[in-house]
C-alpha cells in the first residue's frame, strides 16, 4: 500500500547509509577537513594521519565522506590520479583482517590465503605504487579496533609508508569516539597525527532541528510533518539521545512509520512518544505510580496535564493554555513538581519557552498509571 507520508524514495534518505548533499553545522569541519587533505596531498603540507574523534552521532563519518567526495572531484578536475577507500575496522579482528580489508577494497581478486598481514600491506603499497595513485584511506571506528585487538598495524603501516614516500601518498583519516592518537603505544608514532582544529560536539536540539528539517523536505510529503514536531523530537534527542543526529533520525524514521502504519497523512506526537517509548523507555507507567504513591499532589498535576494532553494535537502546551486549565504555573509548589516530572523523564519543561511537553511515554500508558 502507497504511503500517505513518506515520498518515493523516503525511506533510503532516512537510512543511515544515506549521505546528503549538505551536512548543516559542519560545514566548516568539512571545509577544514578537505584542505588538509588537498595540502597533504599537494605537497604543502607535511604527510600526517589526521585524526577526527567526538561522540556517536555528532556527525564525523558523514563529514570525512563529504570532504572525499570533494576531494575526489578536485582531484578528477585536474587529472590527479587517486584510490579512495572508507572502511569500518569494527568487523576486523585482528592486524590480519584489517590488512585483508584494505587489500581486498583495492584488489578484488587477491588470494585469501598465504599472506600475513605486513605482506598484505607491501602488496597494497606494489599495487598503488605501479598504478600511479595516492591513497586516500579512511579507517573509521578505529578506536574500537585498537581497543579490541593487540595491534601493531598503524606502526607497521607507517614503517612502511615510510620505504614509498617518495613513490606514493598515503593520505590516512583516522575517525573515533575517542582520540585514537591516544591508543598508539609507540610513542615515536605519536608525531605522525594531525588533528583537526574543529572538534565534533554534540548537536544542540536547535541543530538537530535543522538536520531533521533537511531529513523531512527530502523524505516526507509536504504537509505531513510540522514544524513544532520536528523541535519536539529535537528535544528528545538533545535529552535522550545526546545530541547524536543519527538517534534524531531513527526518531523521525520511527514516527513516521508508526503514522504510515496507521494511513496516517500526518505525523503527530502521539507517533512520536509510541516510537521513543519503543527505542527507550525513560519511565513506565508503573514507576509513575510509585512517584503517585510517595506524593499525591503530583498525581493530581499529572491528571490536569493529561487532560490537557488529550485535548490537544500540538507537541508543546503553552504556560498560558495551562494556566486555563487549572494548573498554576507560577506557583512554586507547582513548578518545583513540574521539574522533578522533568526529572523522572515524563515531562519536557521548559520555563525559557514557557511551555511543556508529554515525552515519557504515549497518551494510552499515561491513562494506564491511574488505573
Amino acid at each position: 500500500m502507497k504511503s500517505l507520508v513518506f515520498k518515493k524514495d523516503g525511506l533510503h534518505r532516512l537510512s543511515a547509509s544515506y549521505i546528503p548533499e549538505r551536512i548543516p553545522n559542519r560545514e566548516a569541519h568539512q571545509l577544514e577537513i578537505f584542505n588538509t587533505v588537498i595540502g597533504f596531498l599537494e605537497g604543502r603540507l607535511p604527510l600526517k594521519a589526521m585524526v577526527v574523534n567526538g561522540p556517536s552521532g555528532s556527525g564525523k563519518t558523514v563529514t570525512v565522506k563529504k570532504a572525499s567526495e570533494q576531494v575526489l572531484k578536485y582531484c578528477s578536475q585536474r587529472s590527479i590520479k587517486l584510490e579512495y577507500r572508507h572502511l569500518n575496522t569494527r568487523f576486523a579482528s585482528s592486524d590480519f583482517t584489517l590488512a585483508q580489508m584494505i587489500a581486498l577494497s583495492l584488489m578484488p581478486n587477491i588470494p585469501g590465503r598465504g599472506y600475513g598481514s605486513r605482506e598484505l600491506l607491501f602488496t597494497v603499497f606494489d599495487y598503488l605504487e605501479k598504478s600511479g595513485s595516492s591513497f586516500l584511506l579512511v579507517l573509521d571506528d578505529f578506536d574500537s579496533f585498537l581497543s579490541g585487538v593487540r595491534s601493531r598495524f598503524f606502526t607497521d603501516l607507517l614503517k612502511i609508508s615510510e620505504e614509498y614516500e617518495d613513490r606514493v601518498k598515503l593520505i590516512l583519516i583516522l575517525i573515533g569516539i575517542e582520540d585514537v592518537s591516544r591508543k598508539v603505544k609507540d610513542s615515536w608514532a605519536t608525531s605522525f597525527f594531525w588533528k583537526i582544529g574543529r572538534s565534533f560536539k554534540p548537536y544542540s536540539a536547535e541543530e538537530i532541528s535543522v538536520i531533521l528539517k533537511d531529513r523531512v523536505e527530502l523524505s516526507f510529503n509536504e504537509n505531513s510533518v510540522d514544524d513544532s514536531l520536528v523541535y519536539f523530537i529535537g528535544r528528545l534527542t538533545e535529552r535522550f539521545g545526546y545530541g547524536s543526529a543519527r538517534y534524531g533520525i531513527e526518531l523521525l524514521l520511527a514516527s513516521g512509520l508508526n503514522a504510515s502504519y496507521e494511513g496516517s497523512s500526518r505525523v503527530v506526537p502521539e507517533h512520536v512518544r509510541e516510537a521513543q517509548f519503543r527505542i527507550e523507555s525513560i519511565i513506565t507507567p508503573e514507576d509513575l505510580k510509585t512517584v503517585f504513591s510517595q506524593d499525591p499532589e503530583v498525581r493530581r498535576l499529572v491528571e490536569r496535564l493529561l487532560r490537557v494532553f488529550e485535548s490537544c494535537e500540538e507537541p508543546f502546551i503553552g504556560f498560558k493554555t495551562l494556566e486555563e486549565h487549572g494548573v498554576r504555573t507560577r506557583d512554586s509548589n507547582v513548578v518545583e513538581k513540574l521539574k522533578r516530572l522533568h526529572l523522572e523523564g515524563l515531562l519536557d519543561y521548559n520555563p525559557s519557552r514557557r511551555e511543556v511537553a508529554l515525552i515519557g511515554m504515549p497518551l494510552r500508558l499515561l491513562q494506564q498509571a491511574f488505573d
